[in-house]
């Protein structure tokens, strides 16, 4: 029987309990005074801009890190959580964004790393292999058991971390922006694990920015700023409107705000770059200055080829690809760098930025001609100029000595346009560059996305998110394994119908999630 200090006034059983807990990095308050209570059998989403103090606060539940000060009480008794080994004691289990996955190992491997299966004593790795199979047959990924984790896909390795995590002995699961990687179909399995775990009693943690994604699979939402808890409440007292208030502190402006740019002479072109609709032939794609155009990204799209061939990643044949004119059909990145081609890459941390340098030293790397005299960096004029984009983007903290390391998601998206702006590009190919940052940040994204059009320039914007592409682009073409399967030539777009192309099936089959308002 459970024991009534753990229970709260509507009679739920409440597993864990936080009081007062606060959390520093030398002077950066990153966590004050919160306090939340996860029940069984609920899902509890936290949400908040990025840099409010949702990462720490799951490293404390975690016993990743330790409190400065505050307790953790489980089933209403004392804990100390002083390490991932002990927190997994306790029954709480943590599926981070980043992976944690070894590359060098199996599927299997992974999934029981640090607790194989034995037989007289020796790993016993068909065990393993069969239970790894067994665990992934409901992703539908029994088959990859076997598999180098360095051969798997991005979704797919979020799935291996999931079903890692899905352990019997997981009383709290704590899920650390889960769907980023996933696809609509893979994100409506994991949700049905959820539900199913939740059923089963187990209390979900869940760690957000789609807030759509938030108001359909949780319980209760708990909303961080700047360190501090607003509130915590019942999912049917809340909507979305409401969330985002109390997220950024104040209103948003409605909608996505799409810049009214007339379209201008073609700036990028690449002809027979992808497999035409009935597979006979080849259609180009062409960038207008003034432009956006949207390509959804799913599982299955295979985008990124696309993405290195226009921005000299990747050398191709076959295909004639001009930047105002100029032939760059074999040319170098430096070439496509200098003829104005810039890639915004999704995961700004791996891919656009040095973490360790500052946002000045970061601004200056594509930009050493313009800031260079005689061998030597003029530093008074690059700090100028940074600390103008710093204005200009808003970035913060407005401290261009800062290391990017130390900025919030929707931040360090704003210094890998800044690097870029600063450099003159023309040509903005954008990899899902709102994927991993809070409202807040998505609406600054935006406006800079309308200031770059207006200024007559041409993004490519390639997006998870359906809304986005529909606020935002011009026109959208939908590609699968790089054939373009739809096109919608006019703003806005249609969602049914949209959402009918990228699934490659009748808009009424489309989940409940995909259906769910904002």
């Amino acid at each position: 029987m459970t024991s009534p200090q753990t229970m709260t006034s509507s009679g739920q059983d409440v597993f864990l309990s936080a009081h007062g807990l606060s959390r520093s990095y030398g002077p950066i308050q990153a966590l004050s005074d919160v306090s939340v209570e996860i029940r069984r059998g609920e899902v509890h989403a936290i949400v908040g801009e990025n840099g409010a103090g949702k990462s720490t606060l799951m490293r404390l539940l975690a016993g990743e890190e330790r409190p400065d000060s505050g307790r953790i009480l489980i089933d209403g008794k004392p804990v100390e959580l002083g390490s991932p080994h002990q927190a997994k004691a306790q029954g709480i289990a943590i599926v981070h964004q980043q992976f944690q996955l070894v590359d060098t190992l199996t599927v299997a491997e992974n999934i029981f790393l640090g607790r194989p299966k034995r037989w007289f004593g020796l790993v016993d790795r068909r065990s393993m292999q069969r239970a790894a199979a067994e665990r992934l047959r409901s992703f539908g990924m029994q088959g990859k058991a076997g598999v180098w984790v360095r051969d798997l896909t991005v979704a797919e390795r979020q799935l291996v971390e999931i079903a890692r995590a899905l352990d019997g002995d997981a009383k709290l699961l704590i899920l650390d922006e889960p769907t980023a990687s996933l696809g609509a179909e893979e994100r409506d399995e994991l949700f049905r694990h959820v539900r199913r775990m939740k059923a089963q009693g187990a209390a979900i943690v869940l760690i957000a920015h789609n807030l759509d994604e938030v108001l359909a699979i949780s319980d209760r939402v708990t909303v961080l700023r700047n360190g501090r808890k607003i509130d915590s409440l019942p999912r049917a007292a809340v909507d979305y409107a409401g969330v985002v208030a109390m997220i950024v502190g104040r209103e948003l402006a409605h909608g996505y705000q799409k810049a009214d740019v007339p379209r201008g002479a073609p700036v990028l072109t690449a002809q027979k770059m992808i497999r035409s609709a009935d597979g006979a032939g080849f259609d180009d794609i062409s960038l207008r200055r003034g432009e956006i155009v949207g390509i959804p990204t799913y599982v299955g799209a295979m985008v990124d080829r696309t993405l290195a061939e226009l921005t000299g990643l990747r050398r191709f044949s076959g295909t004639a690809l001009s930047v105002d004119g100029r032939d760059l059909s074999r040319a170098s990145i430096r070439a496509f760098i200098d003829a104005g081609v810039c890639l915004i890459p999704g995961d700004a941390m791996a891919e656009g930025l040095i973490p360790n340098f500052s946002i000045a030293d970061n601004i200056l790397l594509p930009n050493l001609k313009r800031f260079r005299s005689a061998g030597v960096v003029r530093r008074r004029a690059l700090r100028a100029a940074v600390m103008d984009l710093i204005k200009e983007l808003d970035i913060r903290p407005a401290n261009p000595d800062a290391p990017v390391r130390s900025l919030s998601g929707g931040n360090r998206q704003k210094v890998v346009i800044a690097k870029w702006l600063a450099r003159g590009a023309t040509v903005y190919v954008m990899n899902d560059p709102t994927k991993a940052v809070d409202v807040g940040a998505k609406a600054e994204i935006y406006r800079l996305l309308g200031n770059v059009v207006r200024d007559n320039r041409a993004i490519l914007l390639v997006s998870s998110d359906t809304d986005e592409l529909i606020g935002l682009s011009d026109r959208i073409i939908v590609l699968r394994d790089q054939q373009a399967v739809a096109e919608f030539p006019e703003h806005p777009a249609d969602k049914q119908s949209l959402l009918a192309a990228i699934v490659g099936r009748s808009a009424e089959s489309r989940s409940a999630l995909q259906e769910a308002p904002r």
